[in-house]
């Protein structure tokens, strides 16, 4: 392969951030009414989940699927999907219980950083994820390749 292979993840999970103003009117209303410029967590696709699935993808394609790297890219692969469907879940929720409870507070006690509460992906999200990142890898695979 002519193209550094760590380039190829990084392509799905541009791809898959690219795609979010596409596929999800939340995410482009969030950018629309923030101040602060930077992209939020969250959105279809997940860029974590195409990220990840590539690399592995990447990994089974060049090393093999019984290497030590395919192990370890198949281990961060699994982190990265439980982290997006379940603990940025969790986390949103006690985002989402601090902001109601600031609710209550005294306007002189809200001196605090912006609080995230939108931070998980649905099931549907990272499935798209992974569809992203799996493309992304086949076409830039066979595009290097020739085939």
């Amino acid at each position: 392969m002519t193209i550094p292979l760590f380039l190829i993840p990084i392509v799905a999970a541009l791809v898959a951030q690219g795609l979010k103003p596409v596929f999800s009117k939340a995410w482009r209303n969030d950018q629309a009414t923030q101040l602060d410029p930077r992209p939020r967590y969250g959105g279809m696709p997940s860029a974590h989940a195409a990220f990840a699935s590539s690399l592995s993808l990447t990994v089974a394609v060049t090393e093999g699927t019984s290497s030590a790297a395919f192990a370890i890219a198949t281990v961060i692969l699994i982190l990265v999907l439980d982290d997006a469907l379940r603990l940025r879940i969790f986390l949103g929720r006690y985002g989402l219980a601090i902001l109601r409870l600031l609710e209550h507070t005294p306007a002189a006690g809200r001196d605090l950083p912006p609080i995230e509460w939108r931070m998980g992906h649905t099931t549907t999200e990272v499935i798209g994820g992974i569809i992203v990142g799996v493309l992304c890898t086949v076409l830039v695979i066979a595009l290097d390749t020739g085939v």
